[in-house]
């Protein structure tokens, strides 16, 4: 996936990035003292970073800390690959909500070239949880071809891309699937999938800088283009179990419930970008990392990181969310994953 993501899309995020660089970021944040380990860390880290980094953490949907680096601050706006994800998975159940559609709901259903070509028994949480059976990314890429439409992408990838395993038996992360659920998301409400992220989601909870580019095809699983100050608005609207900042009511709490829920039991794991380290089971719902759970089957934390580095989470238990936010075009995951992932578990023992 981050190999497509990365070719079909850093040049876009590099001529965003430089406009970035003409940014100031705020020329100081004062340090919340109990924050002094996890400062530590990102000072020791800044060149994973490529210098370049900013941090927030929320609680109470309040900042409880923040720190940027190099170029990058609150307002700063580029891609951020596979945090799309969370988003996507979100504009999929205001659907829901609206009753348009079911995770239950068969391929077939609503596009029947999917029947015509024997790929019509796979489900909608199949298609957002990475189990469809389809390969992660197309060999002809038509989810990043920016020449063609979202329609006409899905039905080359209809005809043209192979089911790699039975619906429902495999965990293969990727691209094509979610690009399938993001037409189908179209031919139920009739709207653009542009037109539907801004209406349902991003509006609502406020992100007036987010959106999935200017393409005619936008890539659902990794094409959305955002600022801290906006993901942050979406963190907080899912921790605060669907309702944003402003108080308007964006998703029900059921709705973001089934985000969280596990759709990958039982499946053999084919690919995923985790390292080993990370390996886990019972971790994917719709759109996002079920990382932590407690003894008995809780969600505590879960996540949607991208492909150049940026990584959102939201911790349950305590109630707070948190952005790290970069861009390294090459690598950004791995280079950048141990540093995050120590953050957060900083963070977890200085919140309570």
């Amino acid at each position: 996936m981050y190999i497509n993501i990365v070719k079909y899309i850093t040049v876009a995020c590099l001529v965003l990035f430089a406009a970035c660089k003409k940014q100031t970021a705020e020329p100081f944040y004062p340090t919340n003292p109990a924050f002094a380990a996890v400062e530590k860390v990102l000072n020791d880290s800044v060149a994973l970073f490529g210098g370049n980094c900013y941090v927030v953490i929320h609680k109470d949907g309040e900042v409880v800390y923040e720190k940027a680096m190099g170029n990058l601050n609150a307002d700063s706006r580029t891609f951020i690959a596979s945090c799309s994800k969370w988003l996507s998975g979100a504009v999929l159940m205001s659907l829901v909500d609206e009753g348009r559609l079911s995770l239950s709901d068969t391929l077939g259903r609503y596009m029947p070239i999917f029947t015509r070509y024997g790929k019509g028994g796979i489900t909608v949480a199949q298609l957002f949880s990475h189990t469809s059976g389809f390969v992660g990314d197309s060999e002809q890429g038509f989810e990043y071809d920016n020449t063609i439409t979202l329609q006409e992408a899905v039905d080359y990838i209809a005809q043209y891309v192979p089911l790699v395993n039975p619906p429902g038996t495999a965990f293969y992360y990727g691209s094509v699937s979610m690009h399938v659920a993001g037409r189908v998301c179209e031919v139920v409400s009739g709207k653009s999938w542009a037109t539907l992220a801004r209406e349902k989601i991003f509006d609502p909870c406020g992100m007036v800088n987010t959106d999935y580019g200017l393409t005619p095809n936008p890539i659902i699983a990794g094409g959305a283009r955002s600022t801290p100050g906006d993901y942050m608005q979406f963190l907080d609207m899912i921790v605060n179990k669907g309702v944003a900042t402003n108080g308007t009511r964006v998703l029900s709490e059921a709705a973001v419930a089934a985000m969280q829920e596990n759709y990958v039991a039982g499946t053999t794991v084919y690919y995923t970008p985790a390292p080993p380290y990370l390996h886990f089971t019972n971790f994917y719902g719709i759109g996002n990392w079920r990382d932590d759970l407690s003894a008995t089957g809780a969600l505590i934390e879960n996540s949607s990181p991208g492909a150049f580095g940026t990584h959102p989470w939201i911790n349950h238990e305590k109630g707070y969310t948190g952005i790290v936010f970069t861009f390294i075009p090459v690598d950004g995951y791995l280079t950048t994953l141990p540093t995050c992932i120590k953050i957060r578990e900083l963070t977890r023992g200085i919140i309570q």
